[in-house]
């Protein structure tokens, strides 16, 4: 049997894809590995608050598996979300390594005197929202500043100067064997700083029906790391969070009975303020979160007076835009639709071979923007220097500019109906050519509007958007929601399509003008109506409201 497995690019990333080649080779399974470069890998000057959404180091490796270019991705079981897309699942768990936090300072900084081994008024190193809390929880002397790069990057700024100490997985330095001379290195009890749920735990992530990969990597799984992520992360699960929930969770297991501590960091405007914390047991794992769930959120003042938001997205694309009102709202992640590249060979081959007619490539969403670049690979195809691109808004241009794309066009109005009225105007006057990747069930407004101007336009569908197994969307009580977020037309049909209504109290914001027409022809009018593609404006409004 050989396998693909597929892998972020870092060190890290790459010791746990050779171990886990290592690994099956015992059993007999080859393996290459493919290294796919994520969202989080191409921005690396922001902290993972301020990237949108979530999953930034997973998305593109599961667009891998379930496009079948590879057949197993390997996490830190701490990067992946707890919302699995739809047609995948956590195949093992394997590897545990400790997962108590790791403290490094400089030595003159060092003060073995002091809470966190740090002297008063030094600046510390982490992006992770859930060990600022609990640095804040424990010396609010101390300056926080973000820290991003892989873990031999974080410690060479901390061994520049750049902090007085860093917080990194104690996991991560000892599977690469790093070297720590010269800083000193103190290993934080993790009943006292508490790490992330499951720290330390390695993940095979592969298709759902796949049978014979399920039985190829079998073997790896082990039970003690299953019952810690279903413990630890079936907490994180509950509230709807991931790595921007300032939750932090470790676990142990003694004569049958399962232990849980818990810190969860509260909000207080632009501060910490008091946290929640669990010190509990139980005889069954779901009986422990329950117990841990219930005693978080009434300290936390958790779905205490908190409004309820549904959104037609996943938890990977939107988590991140709740993280400062975790004390006021309840999110509700309801992707009605899933992603799933697709794609005609016989007009991939065509586009391909008169790449260089085309004087403009047209992107309408960011899906769209990450499978033709995907193709653009499988066909060793290169964009001509010539071809000029435009975005629907700035957060596919964004995606296109990670991508290495400069000078994009993007509409004062970001919608397709400011595509169809501002392109044209850089045309002057000229019949162009265009190239529209697409997915096909996006409706043919766009093309059909050029092309009766005398512009060809030529359409390639490179995903599907097909409608989630009701099965996979969390139970809801549509009458206790207060705030709805559609994302797309699409998102509406969908929801009408499961059969539910909006009650005429809640309120209604839409992105774009051809999701308020959706929700007029199917429901009622929306309550606002970003002038931009704009999430964050939304999410200011309920703000206010609230």
């Amino acid at each position: 049997m050989h396998l693909v497995i597929g892998s972020r690019g870092s060190d890290l990333a790459l010791y746990q894809a050779n171990l886990i080649a290592s690994l099956l080779g015992k059993f007999e399974v080859s393996t290459e590995i493919k290294v796919i470069k994520t969202v989080g890998d191409k921005i690396d000057n922001l902290s993972f608050d301020k990237i949108e959404g979530k999953g930034f180091f997973t998305k593109e490796l599961e667009d891998a598996l379930l496009a079948r270019e590879i057949d197993l991705a390997v996490h830190s079981l701490k990067d992946l979300s707890t919302q699995m897309p739809d047609g995948l699942k956590v195949g093992a768990y394997c590897n545990p390594e400790d997962p108590s936090e790791l403290l490094l300072v400089r030595p003159e900084c060092f003060d073995p005197g002091q809470e966190l081994y740090v002297k008063s008024n030094c600046t510390i190193g982490t992006s992770s929202v859930r060990r600022q809390a609990q640095i804040a929880h424990v010396r609010s002397d101390l300056k926080i500043e973000p820290l991003r790069g892989n873990v031999p990057t974080r410690i060479q700024k901390l061994r520049e100067g750049k902090y007085c100490a860093i917080l990194i997985a104690k996991a991560g330095v000892h599977r690469l064997g790093l070297d720590l001379d010269g800083l000193h290195s103190v290993m934080l009890d993790r009943f006292e700083f508490i790490p992330a749920p499951g720290q330390g735990i390695l993940t095979i992530e592969i298709r759902d029906h796949d049978p014979a990969v399920q039985m190829g990597i079998a073997k790896l799984n082990e039970k003690s790391a299953e019952e810690t992520a279903r413990l630890e992360r079936g907490l994180l699960a509950r509230f709807q969070g991931g790595c921007q929930l300032p939750l932090a969770v470790t676990s142990k297991k003694r004569g049958g009975r399962f232990y849980l501590n818990a810190f969860l960091g509260v909000r207080d405007g632009d501060s910490w303020g008091t946290p929640a914390l669990f010190d509990g047991e139980d005889t069954t794992i779901d009986g422990l979160i329950e117990k841990a769930y219930a005693a978080l959120s009434t300290s936390s003042g958790d779905n205490t007076h908190k409004k309820k938001v549904l959104i037609t997205r996943s938890e990977n694309e939107a988590a991140g835009l709740f993280e400062n009102l975790s004390d006021r709202i309840e999110p509700i992640y309801y992707p009605v639709f899933t992603i799933a590249p697709w794609r005609d060979k016989n007009a991939v081959d065509a586009v391909m071979s008169r790449l260089h007619d085309f004087d403009w490539l047209v992107f309408t969403s960011k899906n769209s923007v990450r499978t033709f670049f995907d193709i653009l690979r499988e066909s060793r195809a290169t964009l001509p220097l010539s071809t000029k691109i435009a975005a629907v808004g700035r957060k596919t241009a964004e995606l296109l500019a990670a991508s290495g794309i400069r000078d994009i066009f993007v509409p004062e109005r970001e919608d397709s109906k400011g595509l169809i009225e501002e392109l044209p105007h850089l045309f002057e006057g000229a019949k162009v050519s265009m190239l529209l990747p697409q997915g096909e069930e996006a409706p043919a407004s766009f093309e059909d509007a050029l092309n009766a101007l005398g512009h060809e336009v030529v359409r390639l569908n490179v995903y599907k958007t097909p409608p989630v197994n009701h099965k996979a969307l969390p139970d809801i009580n549509i009458d206790s929601v207060d705030f709805f977020i559609f994302t797309s037309p699409l998102a509406v049909t969908y929801f009408r399509g499961l059969g539910h209504k909006i009650p005429a109290e809640s309120w209604i914001a839409a992105i774009g003008q051809a999701t308020a027409e959706a929700l007029v022809s199917l429901f009622r009018a929306p309550d606002f109506v970003p002038g931009k593609a704009d999430l964050g404006a939304i999410v200011k409004q309920i703000s206010e409201r609230i």
